[in-house]
């Protein structure tokens, strides 16, 4: 049923505990049972064998009057030449001794077994076997004995092993249970909360440690989120104050205003929040899984991001030095890292953009430079931060957004690499390290 509840893991536990010692103590138990069984007719029969040889030792010279009961002295055809009281009418043996003794197990008329040994013997020179008799009724009292006492030692230790089981798996499922409850209160509000660590470097410790791993993760993509969707909502909300105004301005005095001048304003600044959206796109995708690895010959990918800029015919674009790359990443997400550091260098430079691109031991290293202002010292450390704008490139007007680098930063972590501004005489001097053969969205390498 689908409301029925299965059993704890501990109630499992105790409950596969307690089945296997019971039923190696049943094992046990028998196997004990069968060795007291043996070693008690091993002595029995020790016993009568000595009583049968030192009977046989004794009549050598002829037979007694009387017998003891359970002896016996039968001729070698079977005849019974003389016989004690308990055994008259029955042959205790069938079998012969031919050398040493003989032993078995007989039922006599009274219904009780008896353990059974034979030697040879002579009478006046005649041979004959002499036989003698034990019952097996303390055989049967010791085995019985025996299994009393397994009868009260095994469910007191089924007890025990019962309880011990309890307490120790419930021990070690404290941990479990301490985690179960604090992830029930962790909410999206709550990620900072992580759960109890054991100090015991074992299952239970590895996994409460995962999940604290799992929960910084957590955390800071939700901190990422929140941050990016108040640092979007910000941006936005500047062009489009912009465009209302304009709008408000225009249609509160429409006999005086430049409607020509109007719509390049509004024009302007719906190219920005065109390019706005489209950054912040690009951003949100760099988070997830956009397309497939594969390989990657990042010098074609080079190639033509830089026929684009040749196209616009701003500034010229130099290549020193430049051999080939090929690595594992994804096409799209490398070609918008180049286009954004050409874009970058395009907006700054006076006349030249210098592109270098060289394999170094397991390394791609791209470099992007430009012969521009070059950035202050100041802003070196937050040229990667989103929608940061250093206050040069708000007196120029660039038209950027703040996304570019950030972006940069973002899809070359995501493939494993680093990027960082390089000290330059003039200009700005970017550099992406890439691995040659990555499993995109890997940790991040040490940048150099």
């Amino acid at each position: 049923m689908a409301g029925r509840r299965r059993a704890g893991v501990r109630v499992r536990l105790t409950a596969l505990a307690v089945l296997v010692v019971g039923l190696g103590l049943v094992a046990g138990g028998t196997a004990a049972l069968i060795l007291v069984r043996d070693q008690l007719t091993g002595n029995a029969e020790e016993d009568v064998r000595r009583q049968a040889e030192s009977f046989a030792s004794m009549i050598t010279g002829g037979l007694p009057a009387t017998l003891p009961p359970l002896v016996q002295v039968v001729e070698k055809d079977g005849t019974v030449l003389a016989a004690g009281s308990e055994v008259t009418h029955t042959r205790l043996l069938a079998l012969w001794p031919e050398s040493g003794a003989v032993t078995g197990t007989t039922r006599l008329p009274d219904g009780e077994h008896h353990t059974v040994a034979g030697v040879a013997a002579t009478v006046n020179g005649q041979p004959v076997a002499v036989y003698a008799a034990a019952p097996l009724e303390r055989v049967d009292e010791g085995v019985e004995a025996a299994a009393t006492a397994l009868a009260i030692i095994v469910p007191i230790l089924l007890v025990a092993v019962c309880g011990t089981a309890w307490l120790v798996v419930g021990r070690a499922l404290r941990p479990v249970e301490a985690i179960r409850e604090r992830v029930t209160e962790i909410t999206a509000s709550q990620l900072d909360r992580r759960v109890p660590e054991p100090p015991a470097d074992d299952e239970v410790g590895r996994l409460a440690r995962t999940m604290n791993e799992m929960l910084s993760r957590l955390e800071e993509v939700h901190e990422r989120q929140r941050r990016f969707a108040a640092d979007a909502a910000h941006e936005l909300r500047s062009p489009l104050a912009s465009l209302r105004t304009r709008l408000e301005i225009g249609l509160a005095h429409p006999d005086r205003t430049d409607w020509v001048r109007v719509a390049g304003d509004l024009h302007r600044e719906a190219v920005r929040l065109g390019d706005l959206t489209d950054e912040l796109i690009v951003l949100a995708l760099a988070d997830g899984v956009s397309e497939p690895v594969e390989w990657v010959d990042l010098d074609e990918v080079v190639l033509a991001e830089i026929d684009a800029v040749h196209s616009r015919g701003v500034v010229d674009v130099e290549l020193s030095p430049f051999s080939a790359a090929r690595l594992r990443g994804r096409t799209g997400e490398l070609s918008r890292v180049v286009r954004n550091l050409l874009d970058n260098a395009e907006h700054h430079a006076r006349h030249r953009i210098t592109v270098g691109l060289w394999v170094r031991e397991r390394f791609a290293e791209l470099v992007v430079a430009d012969d521009g202002p070059g950035i202050p010292d100041s802003d070196r450390t937050k040229v990667f931060e989103r929608f940061f704008r250093s206050q040069r490139a708000r007196e120029r007007d660039t038209g950027g957004v703040g996304l570019g680098l950030a972006i940069v930063r973002e899809v070359t972590e995501r493939h494993g690499g680093s990027v960082w501004l390089a000290d330059s005489t003039e200009g700005a001097s970017f550099h992406v390290r890439l691995p040659l053969a990555v499993n995109a969205g890997g940790p991040p390498a040490a940048s150099g």
